[in-house]
């Protein structure tokens, strides 16, 4: 019976430290999609009204701009479609299995996902660094940003998989991040 309860309390130490992490992780990606998102747009009026209200024909800058933000826009979205269970996900095998099977299927799934990540993070870096020999003109910041969006999303992403898997582990397979109801398919 002793066995059992420190299992219990270390499952429970082990679930609120993912969900520390998970808020973190959370915020941080918030943060980053609303700073990105507030700039991007910032940066559409801006040429907008270059071009078509004082008919400059551009500002350079703001053309630049999106191409080094969007990708730390769209990394910080799938990391926290990741989190909320809203991403493209095929669930029709999940009906047909005992929760056993559904536990075991869903911890390592997030297990591939989690090296598909790590491996696709390394794969950026190197990329990053080739990319970091060129710069932009304007803004005189490299052109590895983009690449290094990929490889923070990749980090966060792998770790928000790490945990579904673990926390599913212990807790089964309904323990899983489950998405809106009108964002499903059925």
């Amino acid at each position: 019976m002793a066995e059992l309860q420190q299992s219990a309390s270390e499952r429970s130490g082990a679930i609120r430290f993912l969900d520390g992490l998970d808020r973190f992780i959370g915020l941080i990606c918030r943060s980053a999609v609303l700073t990105t998102g507030s700039a991007l747009l910032v940066s559409i009026i801006v040429t907008v009204i270059a071009r078509y209200v004082i008919d400059v024909g551009g500002i350079d800058w703001s053309e630049e701009l999106p191409r080094q933000l969007f990708s730390w826009f769209i990394m910080a979205g799938v990391v926290l479609a990741l989190q909320s269970g809203n991403h493209i996900a095929v669930d029709l095998i999940m009906n047909f299995l005992a929760a056993p099977a559904k536990r075991i299927l869903v911890s390592f799934t997030n297990l591939l996902i989690c090296v598909g990540y790590v491996y696709l993070f390394f794969t950026a870096l190197e990329v990053a660094d080739i990319a970091a020999a060129e710069m932009n003109p304007m803004l005189g910041t490299p052109n590895s940003l983009p690449f290094y969006a990929l490889a923070a999303g990749s980090l966060l992403t792998a770790i928000g998989a790490l945990s579904i898997s673990v926390r599913v582990f212990l807790l089964g397979a309904d323990a899983r991040p489950q998405g809106s109801a009108e964002e499903s398919v059925v």
